[in-house]
């Protein structure tokens, strides 16, 4: 099924007033429904992530440049513990900022839940209520554990907040690399404040020969004041991700957004809002719920085979018609009720017949008795069969 004429106009028409603040490039980049590649175009969150991106560089050269130089011990922490730290936190930094964190897309449906009663009968529980809208979005379908995001125009799956750090917002799809992005930054504060202590013991040691080159290095270290920038920027962002990294730990056992918990924690909410499963971490994904290599690579999040839709919390396909989903009227059931009862019914009929035929053909060739005893052998051969189907 190709998207009708009338949902290509309502997207393109509503693309650019509601659902997504705006996009750029003829539509190639954005947060509107019809935009190829995600991308947030809010002022603040791009002066936000080239602020991030800056200062990791700045002090990565500092630290290279005055801090590692003659020792090798600091060679060690900066090679081995302080460049992958930073490298993988401008990794994540990235992957946080383009990654889709989860927006719905228009024309997304409601899954339609079916369980199995105890007699082994499928039966559908999609509940006969309106289904949950937003209005913000164009009246398109909103997901139970999704939420209005107002910077990125849509509405986000297990919305947590929106970050300028990042320059997006944080929800299903990109919170494992939110979290890495701000581990990693605490970690790399880390290394370089343990850096700037190890040049400080260095300088100060009264074990230094005066006639090694140290002595130069050490003479203008401690006047500079790019390695004083270093230095109070790692101690006050240590301090900064190291309470977000804390608050974020509650998220990654519980499986639920910040919105969420507080809802939950109010009775605002019920199960609608908890985790879907407990096989695996929604978070970082996979297969387990145990803590895998992958939890700590800014790769994107995959999910065990059908059950992306159910983290997400709706069904969509590029075939689905552009346009706000449409619930089928009462009408439309009664109908397919009746189509269903009559339907059994006839099969029904059609079994009866079948058996009085073949009855009858019996009856012309048997002699008399033996029709009651086959009748009471194919009476009770439909009852087993009954009985396992």
């Amino acid at each position: 099924q190709k998207p009708t004429s009338e949902g290509l106009s309502f997207l393109q028409k509503s693309s650019h007033t509601m659902g997504g603040r705006k996009d750029i490039c003829r539509g190639k980049f954005g947060t509107t429904f019809d935009a190829q590649k995600w991308r947030s175009l809010d002022p603040c969150g791009l002066i936000g992530v080239s602020l991030s991106m800056s200062i990791h560089i700045f002090c990565f050269l500092v630290i290279a440049a005055y801090l590692v130089e003659g020792s090798l011990i600091a060679n060690g922490i900066f090679l081995l513990l302080y460049t992958p730290s930073v490298v993988l936190a401008l990794s994540s930094l990235y992957m946080a900022w383009i990654t889709d964190p989860g927006a719905v897309p228009m024309g997304a449906r409601p899954l339609v839940t079916v369980r199995r009663a105890p007699s082994g009968e499928l039966r559908d529980t999609t509940s006969t209520r309106a289904i949950r809208r937003c209005h913000k979005c164009n009246d398109n379908y909103k997901p139970n554990r999704a939420h209005h995001d107002s910077v990125t125009g849509r509405c986000i799956v297990k919305f947590d907040h929106h970050c300028p750090w990042i320059g997006n917002a944080v929800g299903a799809l990109n919170h494992k690399m939110f979290c890495l992005f701000v581990f990693y930054t605490m970690s790399s504060c880390v290394w370089s404040v343990v850096l700037v202590v190890a040049r400080v013991a260095k300088c100060k040691s009264p074990f230094v020969d005066p006639t090694e080159d140290i002595l130069e290095s050490c003479e203008f270290w401690h006047h500079n004041w790019m390695i004083l920038a270093v230095t109070l920027v790692s101690l006050i962002f240590f301090s900064f991700t190291s309470c977000m990294l804390c608050e974020q730990v509650e998220a990654i056992k519980t499986n639920a957004s910040k919105i969420a918990r507080m809802k939950m924690k109010v009775g605002q909410a019920g199960t609608e809002l908890s985790r879907v499963t407990e096989e695996f971490n929604e978070m970082f994904g996979g297969d387990s719920n145990r803590v895998a290599w992958h939890w700590f690579l800014p790769f994107p999040v995959t999910f065990p085979q059908g059950m992306k839709k159910v983290v997400l919390g709706y069904e969509w396909d590029e075939t689905f018609d552009p346009s706000p989903y449409e619930e089928p009227n009462q009408g439309d059931e009664e109908e397919g009720r009746i189509e269903m009862t009559a339907s059994k019914h006839r099969t029904v009929s059609s079994e009866k017949s079948t058996n009085a035929g073949f009855q009858s053909s019996l009856a012309d060739n048997d002699p008399p008795g033996t029709l009651t005893k086959r009748s009471n052998s194919i009476e009770r051969a439909g009852n087993v069969g009954g009985t396992l189907t």
